[in-house]
Parts: structure tokens; C-alpha cells; sequence
């Protein structure tokens, strides 16, 4: 038995993006006590010293973190690991290099690009003259996750003047420009695992035909709105690339690559694009991803035929 410090950020607000976090104590809680661990659940907020004393006091032997942001501020996920890391207190997940960097999404592209990971092109602000006219691109944010910031309304060709004047509006500090990859997109999970990580099955995001007129993204409506139209248009499928044994494994070969390049740990989640030539785009790699009940991730741990306690376990058993 292990003492478990469950650690997740304060929430403000009450988006659906910051609730989530809940729904991932509950889960880690639950599989730590049927592993037969002791836990104890804190949250980084405000006073961060103060928040830091409880979790010292509880002398866990290990904290899980769960904290996704600071202050309602994502950029600042990796400040939990700093701290932790800081103390010599034994942590989950990705580690602090590796989550400021994946998180910081220009520094994680430029580090693609030393190691021939295929990513797309990609621009300062500052570089919007730079544009091939014949192509399209998406202004992003660099720090965001969850989606948070992504709209059909920052997509756009130099020529289209009116969405040119307002992204040149965005502050270079905070966005990007990328090329805008038109294709099927892939999501796929990375588990610890005892000698290496584990690849799950990789799962493709099918756009349905409401998206024949419109681009095909996971923008924020997308993944957090359960109300809206694309929502119920973007659905997750597993098993699509079983006819298409070199696609797949270029997929895999590309996951484990990014787990070591990147120094990863625990658990993690890469999103891809693959275009009509079926060359392969890195979008992003997600440290510490999450992993709700209803999540991508859990959705590809059950498709591969583990329990969230099986997860729970390898997570715990990859430390910082």
C-alpha cells in the first residue's frame, strides 16, 4: 500500500473544459483504492505555498498530478511538476521539461523538426506576408489545450483580406500560424508500460457530412459542447486503419519516437493528420491528457482491453 496524493488545480469557473478535472479525480481516486492505496485529495490554487505545505505534510509517497492550469491559466500547467519536482516529491505523468515544452506548441514543433518528426509548416504572426497564397493555414494558440481557442474563424487563405486583418490583430506572444493540413485525423494514446510504452489503438476523428462545406477541425464547439451541431457531427472511431497496415505502423513508429524524443512519461496522447498523399502531420503531443470516464484516452484503453485501474497502476508505477 502507497499513500497517494491525488493533486488537481482550483477550478474557476464553470466551463465544461475546467469541470472535466472532476470527473478525473473521481476516476484515479476510485482505481487507487481498489489497488488498495491510501489517498488523499488537494488542489493547487491561490496560495501556492500554503497548497504545497498540505501535500508535504500528508508525506504521500507518491502525488498524482491532475493539475491541467493555474489560475484558470493553462500555460501554467507545468508549474505544479516544477514544484513537486523542486521538492523531490515523486510525481505522475509527464515530467516538467517534457510538459513545458509539448505545452509551449511553436517550442514542441521546432523540437519535431531537430528530430525529423513530421509536423506541418508553421509561422510567427509577425510572418503572415510568408504565406503561400495557393494554401491554407489556422492561426492556433501556443499555450491553450482542450482545444480551447480553436475555430473554423482563425482558418483562412492570404486572400481572404478580412480574416488576414484580424489575425495580424493577435497577439504574437499567444498565437501561431500553422498550415492547415486537409485530411483524416488521428488521436492516439501512450501507456507506460513495464520495458516500454504500449501504443494503443490509434482512433480516427470522422467528420460526418455536415463538415462537407466547412472545415473539418475539433475545435472547441467540438469537443465540449454537447449541445451543438458539431459536437454530434464529430464522432470517435477505432479500427479504420486495419486495411491499412503501413499507414498504421507509420502512425505507431511516429507515437514511440515522440514518447522518446520528448522524454515522456506515464501517459500521453498524439494527434495527427494524414493528407489525400497519406503523408503524416504531427498536430500536437499531449502530456498528461485526460483521461474522464468519457475521454479519448480511456475510450482507447478500453478498446485494447484494460481497466482504468490497470491504467491507474502503470501510471503510478512511471514516476518522476
Amino acid at each position: 500500500m502507497k499513500k497517494i496524493v491525488i493533486l488537481h488545480n482550483e477550478i474557476v469557473g464553470d466551463a465544461a473544459d475546467e469541470l472535466d478535472v472532476l470527473t478525473q479525480r473521481d476516476l484515479v481516486n476510485e482505481a487507487c483504492l481498489k489497488l488498495g492505496h491510501e489517498t488523499a485529495i488537494l488542489t493547487l490554487g491561490n496560495d501556492l505555498n500554503r497548497d504545497l505545505k498540505a501535500v508535504s505534510d500528508k508525506k504521500p509517497d507518491i502525488v498524482f498530478n491532475l493539475v491541467e492550469s493555474l489560475w484558470g491559466k493553462g500555460e501554467l500547467i507545468y508549474l505544479a511538476p516544477a514544484i513537486l519536482n523542486a521538492y523531490k516529491i515523486l510525481y505522475t505523468g509527464v515530467p516538467l521539461d517534457a510538459l513545458f515544452i509539448t505545452t509551449g506548441k511553436v517550442l514542441a514543433k521546432k523540437m519535431m523538426r531537430l528530430n525529423s518528426l513530421p509536423t506541418a509548416d508553421f509561422f510567427t504572426i509577425d510572418e503572415i506576408n510568408k504565406l503561400n497564397p495557393k494554401k491554407k493555414y489556422i492561426a492556433k494558440p501556443i499555450w491553450e489545450e482542450a482545444s480551447v481557442g480553436i475555430s473554423d474563424d482563425y482558418i483562412f487563405t492570404p486572400s481572404e483580406m478580412g480574416k488576414v486583418e484580424k489575425i495580424r490583430t493577435l497577439p504574437s506572444s499567444h498565437y501561431f500560424i500553422e498550415e492547415f493540413i486537409d485530411g483524416r485525423e488521428f488521436n492516439v494514446s501512450i501507456l507506460a508500460g513495464e520495458t516500454a510504452p504500449e501504443i494503443l489503438p490509434p482512433a480516427e476523428i470522422v467528420f460526418s457530412d455536415y463538415f462537407n462545406d466547412k472545415p473539418k477541425i475539433v475545435g472547441y464547439k467540438a469537443k465540449w459542447d454537447e449541445t451543438s451541431d458539431e459536437y454530434k457531427e464529430t464522432n470517435r472511431s477505432f479500427g479504420t486503419l486495419e486495411t491499412n497496415k503501413e499507414l498504421k505502423d507509420r502512425l505507431v513508429e511516429i507515437c514511440q519516437k515522440s514518447w522518446e524524443v520528448f522524454n515522456l512519461h506515464g501517459y500521453a496522447r498524439v494527434d495527427l493528420r494524414v493528407d489525400k498523399e497519406e503523408n503524416v502531420f504531427i498536430l500536437e503531443i499531449n502530456g498528461n491528457p485526460c483521461i474522464s470516464p468519457d475521454s479519448g484516452f480511456v475510450a482507447a484503453l478500453k478498446e485494447a482491453g484494460y481497466s482504468t485501474e490497470s491504467m491507474v497502476e502503470r501510471i503510478l508505477k512511471d514516476l518522476n
